[in-house]
């Protein structure tokens, strides 16, 4: 028998094979981090860094594993509510709504008063989401979709920002060492993620307490982050004397006009929308060979932890710099949707296990892209954006993002309304990620010229205008 064969009857074995394969590429990667980063590294880093990173990364973990926790039972929940799809797709593009317009004045408010404030305000404000799926009144549904918004959009901004700003501007600590620590909380991410995944199964399919279980038990590492950063994160910010309208104007004008914040905004417009998409397709993507659901999503979250192993390795020993691991992910990427895009046509026309099991293995590659894009542009952001309007222009950059992902659940909706076939559609969405992803290298590309340029004629980003 075939290993073809094999695969075809027992799509698990592949999938098993996967994740031994990527605990092994994982393995290697540690030694040679340990071998040639660590060693490298030990006698430069401060005790300052130490405990401002350990800081940070505790206030991050807890408050992603929190949001990790949701994740993979929100549209189930709703739907053991009874809603439908264009119920639930509604209340999706509010939140979407929400993290674009409510997102942009919270930052504004960070970049005014501090952002430890925000900080503590993301426990709040998303125990108050999950209070809300106790019930099934649709109205309360919304708000808390409301809340989610605006609480997704701190996660991803005052955290990292209220680091940034401790690193550099207090303790003046060298710029690169931030790949150290945006590196290890991609990484850490992706661990959690794997054991919130396997927590939630447990609470729901295990111990049978139903799909909102999953938020009950968000709602104490919620609380425990507003409570650690009232009482771990101190905050040395100097406060703008400008009013919040004023800020989310400077920082809209700023975001237009600076062409490396313009470029790589549109990056990560792009490459975060069609990150979004893949949540929605892969499940169906995969469906006919009824693949094991936990130990897929396990082994992409092995798959991010490969790549930010990657980018710690390349940017702590300097073989390759942020710009360049930015254009090499999103190169991996473009590869990997055109792979599926063209076995695709191939699937859907003449099913075959073999084949959706290529566009498995090169899903694999897409998450490792994402590994190695999280902290790339996270620390690019850090150089580009102003410290004055950084949580507000890291939402504000996110507002394309989330008219291209409203765009797209619409499009899914109305695909779905008019009896589109899965495939049809998969195959669609497939051939708009492509050409986002290849959208998004053209512009790593253009991105990485105006960056190199501007950092040749001795012009930072701290020196800009706002």
């Amino acid at each position: 028998m075939g290993i073809a064969e094999i695969f075809d009857r027992q799509p698990a074995i592949m999938f098993v094979l996967t994740m031994v394969i990527l605990f092994i590429v994982i393995a290697i990667l540690f030694i040679i981090s340990k071998n040639y980063v660590v060693e490298k590294q030990k006698h430069d880093i401060s005790p300052d860094f130490q405990k401002l990173q350990r800081s940070y990364l505790i206030v991050y973990c807890m408050a992603c594993f929190a949001d990790w926790l949701q994740g993979p039972y929100v549209y189930s929940l709703y739907k053991h509510y009874g809603y439908n799809e264009g119920e639930i797709a509604v209340l999706f593009i509010v939140g979407t709504i929400s993290n674009s317009l409510f997102g942009t004045f919270t930052g504004a408010l960070a970049d005014n008063y501090g952002r430890k404030i925000l900080c503590i305000l993301y426990g709040l404000l998303y125990s108050g989401c999950c209070i809300t799926k106790l019930y099934e009144n649709y109205r309360l549904l919304l708000l808390g979709r409301l809340l989610g918004g605006i609480s997704t959009s701190i996660l991803y901004s005052a955290f990292d920002s209220w680091y940034i700003n401790e690193h550099v501007n207090y303790y003046k600590l060298p710029n690169e060492w931030l790949n150290n620590t945006f590196a290890k909380a991609t990484f850490l991410n992706a661990m959690l993620a794997i054991f919130a995944g396997i927590l939630s199964y447990f609470l729901v399919n295990i111990l049978e307490f139903g799909p909102v279980s999953p938020f009950i038990m968000a709602i104490p590492f919620l609380m425990a982050t507003s409570i650690y950063s009232i009482m771990s994160l101190n905050e040395h910010y100097i406060y703008n004397a400008i009013s919040p309208s004023s800020s989310v104007k400077n920082a809209i004008v700023l975001w237009l006009t600076n062409k490396n914040i313009f470029t790589l905004s549109i990056v990560q417009s792009f490459y975060e929308g069609v990150m979004y998409l893949f949540i929605f397709i892969w499940t169906p993507a995969l469906e006919p060979i009824k693949p094991p659901l936990g130990l897929i999503f396990s082994s992409f979250m092995l798959a991010l932890m490969i790549g930010s192993k990657i980018y710690s390795i390349m940017s702590a020993n300097n073989v390759l710099d942020s710009t360049k691991l930015l254009e090499i992910s999103t190169f991996l990427a473009s590869f990997s949707f055109l792979i599926c895009s063209v076995v695709s046509t191939v699937t859907f026309t003449n099913y075959s296990p073999y084949t959706i099991q290529i566009c498995y293995l090169f899903f694999i590659f897409y998450e490792i892209s994402i590994g190695i894009y999280l902290p790339s542009m996270t620390y690019l952001k850090s150089h580009v954006i102003p410290e004055k309007v950084r949580v507000t222009i890291s939402n504000v950059i996110k507002i394309p993002s989330n008219m291209f992902i409203c765009l797209a659940l619409l499009w899914i909706h109305l695909k779905e309304k008019s009896h589109k076939t899965d495939g049809d559609i998969i195959f669609t969405i497939y051939n708009v990620c492509l050409i986002a992803t290849t959208f998004t290298f053209m512009c790593s590309k253009i991105f990485s010229k105006f960056h190199h340029k501007t950092y040749k004629d001795g012009i930072k980003h701290s020196d800009v205008e706002v």
